[in-house]
C-alpha cells in the first residue's frame, strides 16, 4: 500500500460516512416535516367536515321546529289527516328548501314522506318503511322526552336510493283546546 493511499482512505472514508449522515438527516427533515403536514391537513379536514356537519344539524332542527309548530299540524298529526298534513306542511318545507322530510305520529307510524324532485318541488311519497328511520324513531318515543337531544343518522333514504343525513327529533304536540 502506498502512501498517496493510506492518506486518501481515511479522508475518503470521512468524506463518504459525512455524506451518508447528511443524506440521512436531510431525508428525516422532510419526511417529518411532510409527515406533520399531512397530520396537519387531515386535522383540519376534519375540523371543516364537523363544522359542516353541525351546520347541517343546526339547519335540520332549524326546518323541523318551523314545521312541528306550524299551526294545525299537531291536530292534523292526532287525527291523522293525511291531506291536512300535505296542505300545512308541502308548502313550508318547500320554502325550507327542505330535501327530504317524514312525518311520524307517536305510535310511530309513518304519515308523511316528502322528497325534493329535481326541479326543486317537493313529491309526497307514500309508506316506506326503512329499518334503519324506524329504529331512529322508536328510540325517540321510548324516550319520551321532547328534551332529548336529536337521534341522528346517515343512511339511504328507502325511495331514492340516495344517502341522506337524518335529523329526528321529538315534538311535544300542542294541540289548542277550543272553548
Amino acid at each position: 500500500m502506498g502512501i498517496r493511499f493510506k492518506v486518501i482512505l481515511p479522508y475518503l472514508l470521512l468524506t463518504l460516512l459525512l455524506a451518508i449522515t447528511g443524506v440521512y438527516v436531510v431525508t428525516e427533515l422532510v419526511t417529518n416535516s411532510l409527515s406533520e403536514r399531512l397530520t396537519n391537513q387531515l386535522l383540519e379536514s376534519g375540523r371543516v367536515v364537523s363544522d359542516e356537519i353541525a351546520r347541517q344539524e343546526i339547519s335540520h332542527i332549524e326546518v323541523a321546529r318551523i314545521i312541528a309548530y306550524t299551526t294545525g299540524l299537531a291536530e292534523a298529526i292526532v287525527d291523522k289527516d293525511i291531506q291536512a298534513l300535505r296542505d300545512l306542511a308541502m308548502p313550508v318545507a318547500a320554502g325550507l328548501a327542505a330535501e327530504n322530510l317524514f312525518l311520524f305520529n307517536d305510535q310511530g307510524d309513518e304519515l308523511l314522506h316528502l322528497i325534493q324532485r329535481s326541479d326543486g318541488g317537493l313529491a309526497e311519497i307514500g309508506a316506506q318503511p326503512s329499518a334503519e328511520l324506524n329504529s331512529l324513531v322508536q328510540n325517540l318515543l321510548e324516550e319520551k322526552n321532547p328534551d332529548s337531544l336529536p337521534q341522528r343518522i346517515i343512511t339511504t333514504d328507502p325511495v331514492a336510493a340516495k344517502h341522506y343525513y337524518f335529523t329526528a327529533l321529538l315534538f311535544p304536540l300542542r294541540i289548542k283546546q277550543s272553548g
